[in-house]
């Protein structure tokens, strides 16, 4: 059923009141600080009538009514209006510029900084890497059987590990093994580094023990890269919000949280723009009575990645989204500059 004009009005004046005070709000409170062109009565019928069709709920313990779920949903798909773009958040680029250049560094970074800015709890999630590709390897002898691999990414992530191998491994082995890996399998896709591509790597570079750890170690980094990462920040700031003043409840929450980040995902994991996750539609666990607000951000050919922040469903959608997405760009841009060639970080 479709909501009149003036349930709207009335619905979007009581999640104002609800977001900025966390009590419940009664007709009483819409008729003196509002100027709702609507008799007392007149309120009353329709936020019962609201309360009837599931976008209001009343407490127990109070005759005043707080939004649903569902009231949210509505409100950030229909009444929320944008606030304008104070540019308060234009240090951000000057702040993130001063941190590492390795990109799952630089996106926990960003993470800390947007729960610092917002004083929730903050998410950022890294990209699946399927499509980033090695740039460089590098292997250094520390003598005839030990190796260190070193792998550089196009992203500018450096990856490097120990190996030994089962005979010795002169000196020019090593070298024509990795002239033979920069040569086949720098370049591409680490979603295109197959069997078939090693078969390659194995005819050109001749039988050598170092081909198999080489090979292991590869297989690794394409499995490690491929998992997403999830950063959580901040989950002590929920504790400050009267909603989780109940210590029980609070502590089933972030328990919950911190057991596995992999939770904070939400079930679609493709982001366009500013998505909202209110209450239930985070599923049946303790982020039910929760709401996510989550962007995207681009690493160009590589792929998406998400930051967002967690809260109490009583948050100020309008602003925090405002402000999530000012970030986000901004964090386009810093990507953009830092690890890609196009500078392209606008999209």
């Amino acid at each position: 059923m479709e909501l009149s004009e003036r349930k709207k009005q009335i619905l979007k004046a009581i999640i104002g009141d609800y977001i900025r005070t966390a009590e419940p709000v009664g007709s009483r409170a819409l008729t003196e600080g509002h100027s709702l062109p609507f008799s007392s009565a007149t309120i009353r019928n329709e936020m019962s009538e609201l309360e009837e069709m599931g976008y209001l709920e009343k407490p127990h313990t109070s005759a005043g009514r707080i939004p649903s779920p569902q009231g949210y949903r509505l409100y950030v798909d229909e009444l929320m209006e944008q606030p304008p773009d104070t540019g308060e958040d234009d240090d951000l680029h000057e702040i993130m510029h001063t941190k590492v250049r390795e990109l799952d560094r630089l996106i926990q970074e960003a993470g800390r900084i947007i729960s610092s800015l917002t004083n929730y709890a903050s998410v950022a999630v890294t990209p699946t890497m399927t499509q980033i590709s090695i740039r460089q390897f590098e292997i250094i002898a520390v003598d005839k059987m030990n190796f260190v691999i070193v792998v550089v990414t196009d992203s500018g992530t450096v990856k490097n590990k120990m190996v030994r191998t089962m005979t010795d491994v002169s000196k020019d082995e090593a070298e024509l093994l990795t002239y033979v890996l920069n040569q086949t399998l720098t370049g591409l896709p680490l979603s295109h580094i197959t069997a078939e591509r090693f078969d390659i790597v194995r005819r050109a570079a001749g039988l050598t023990a170092l081909l198999a750890p080489v090979a292991e170690y590869v297989a690794e980094l394409i499995e490690e890269l491929s998992d997403q990462e999830v950063f959580l920040e901040g989950t002590n700031k929920l504790l400050r919000f009267p909603e989780y003043r109940d210590t029980h409840k609070a502590q089933a929450l972030l328990d919950y949280m911190e057991d596995d980040r992999r939770h904070l995902l939400p079930a679609t994991r493709k982001i366009d723009g500013i998505q909202f996750f209110i209450g239930p539609e985070n599923g049946e666990n303790p982020l039910s009575e929760t709401s996510a607000i989550y962007a995207k951000y681009d690493i160009g050919k590589i792929g998406q990645g998400m930051i967002g922040i967690v809260g109490p469903t009583r948050m100020d959608y309008a602003k925090l989204s405002a402000r999530l997405s000012r970030f986000a760009k901004g964090l386009n841009k810093l990507i953009a500059e830092t690890f890609l060639d196009d500078k392209d970080g606008d999209r």
